[in-house]
């Protein structure tokens, strides 16, 4: 009875001392982060909440929605990201258990014969000696300082982050699946501009054939409007080219084979869940995936320097043996006479180990003042992100009124034009020239177009939707 008390008494205080726990609980540092993303422009709320919208919200567009749920079943990264999670969690889950005691079943059985010219041979007794055993092994360290704990915290710490690794990865893989999406619909729509072209210039270089050949022009005039006009065929071509390559790269992140892209949307009837004006930071530290990896492993070296610490001191190890022993197999399961038991504690002080307890301790407090710049930097990186594409998203907006005014004159000045050299007012030259510029003005506006949509996908990436 008295043994069971003493027992229950080391298990209480026990108990009592895994209370403690050495190093520094986790405390986000101050970011200091700036009242708004863009200054002098209006703040809403709208642009926080942005990053809470889901991908099927954000992109309305059925096939574009398509594409996104087939790349989020199939691209590699990603699915390499959920294997990453997998293990991560499974040793988390070992950590868990990493406090409470080892319990072995140990059995075993042997003989040994000592030699005739023994000590025990020659002293004239039996030098066969049998010794058969099974028995529970018991040992617990105590988590005294709680450097089991946090190295607990430090695989919680990693299992979230790869969690935020397949957050990050999903993020830049929704955002690069819609731009190439509206890449093809841009290009879609510049060739519909070069194929008119080609039919324009065609139409100029035969009216030019024809006043050729009643003299009322020179063979300059037709070979230059049919350069101009085979040299609206070699724009198609390389329309034509640059979209088989960009299906290829939308195939690549689909994990497919090289195939057609079928699409039945525009550039303009393409609509994204976006209206809003430049916001606040209030939630962008917590929404951002990069900069919750950066901060999960800020977490992680914190409590990797509290587990560094706690190695430093004072290990108190419970020990506890009992089972059955016998010299003679025939006895060795008779009870109460072959039970034995033994219990046990024992505490050990590293006094001497060539510095390498203090040394570790060191390097893991350097690791964590690493994580803290490296999570400050991700912050900043990830701010001045959502700060550069706000600013294009406005200045491509501006710049879209000025275009369409400058498409629109150069437009009207061709039609003007073509309607002169019929007339005999103008000459081939203003025409060549007058397409030229026009064509250019009509890719440069469905580019600037395609350039607003991708700015908009760049915001919703740049503030952690996903």
């Amino acid at each position: 009875m008295k043994k069971m008390k003493k027992i229950i008494y080391i298990v209480v205080a026990s108990g009592l001392l895994t209370a403690c726990k050495v190093g520094q609980n986790y405390e986000r540092p101050e970011q200091d982060l700036p009242a708004n993303f863009v200054d002098n422009q209006q703040s809403s709320p709208e642009v926080n909440e942005l990053s809470k919208v889901t991908w099927q919200e954000f992109f309305n567009d059925t096939e574009l929605q398509k594409l996104i749920g087939l790349a989020l079943e199939q691209n590699p990264d990603l699915l390499t990201a959920v294997k990453n999670i997998e293990q991560t969690q499974l040793l988390y889950n070992q950590s868990r258990l990493a406090i409470l005691p080892d319990l072995g079943l140990n059995v075993n059985a042997s003989r040994s014969e000592a030699s005739k010219n023994s000590a025990v041979g020659l002293s004239g007794a039996q030098r066969t000696n049998n010794d058969f055993m099974a028995s529970l092994d018991f040992a617990w360290e105590v988590d005294i300082w709680g450097k089991i704990r946090r190295e607990k915290e430090a695989a919680l710490a990693t299992y979230l982050q790869t969690n935020e690794v397949r957050n990050a990865i999903q993020n830049q893989l929704i955002s690069q699946v819609a731009t190439v999406y509206i890449n093809l619909l841009m290009l879609d729509a510049q060739m519909q501009i070069a194929q008119a072209s080609i039919e324009l210039r065609y139409n100029t270089y035969a009216v030019t054939q024809k006043l050729f050949e009643v003299g009322n022009t020179s063979i300059l005039a037709v070979q230059q409007s049919q350069a101009q006009w085979i040299e609206s065929k070699e724009v198609l071509t390389d329309i034509q080219t640059e979209i088989a390559l960009q299906e290829s790269a939308l195939n690549l992140l689909l994990n497919h084979y090289p195939q057609k892209i079928e699409r039945n949307s525009s550039l303009k009837t393409l609509q994204l869940a976006t209206s809003f004006n430049s916001g606040v930071p209030a939630d962008f530290v917590s929404q951002r995936p990069d900069i919750q990896v950066a901060e999960f492993e800020l977490k992680r070296a914190n409590a990797k320097v509290g587990a560094a610490q706690g190695q430093m001191y004072p290990n108190l190890v419970l020990s506890a043996q009992g089972g059955l022993n016998a010299i003679e197999g025939s006895s060795w399961f008779n009870t109460p006479g072959s039970l034995f038991g033994m219990i046990g504690g024992g505490i050990f002080q590293p006094i001497f180990n060539k510095k390498k307890l203090r040394t570790a301790f060191e390097v893991a407090k350097v690791e964590r003042e690493k994580a803290a710049i490296a999570f400050k930097a991700a912050v900043i990186g990830g701010f001045t992100d959502v700060h550069n594409t706000l600013v294009k998203i406005e200045k491509v907006k501006d710049k879209s009124v000025l275009m369409q005014e400058r498409v629109n004159i150069l437009n009207e000045s061709l039609n003007n034009t073509k309607f002169m050299f019929e007339m005999d007012k103008a000459t081939y030259l203003e025409v060549i020239s007058a397409q030229g510029l026009a064509l250019d003005a009509d890719l440069n506006f469905v580019g600037l177009q395609r350039d607003y949509l991708v700015n908009q996908v760049e915001l919703y990436r740049a503030l952690g939707g996903h």
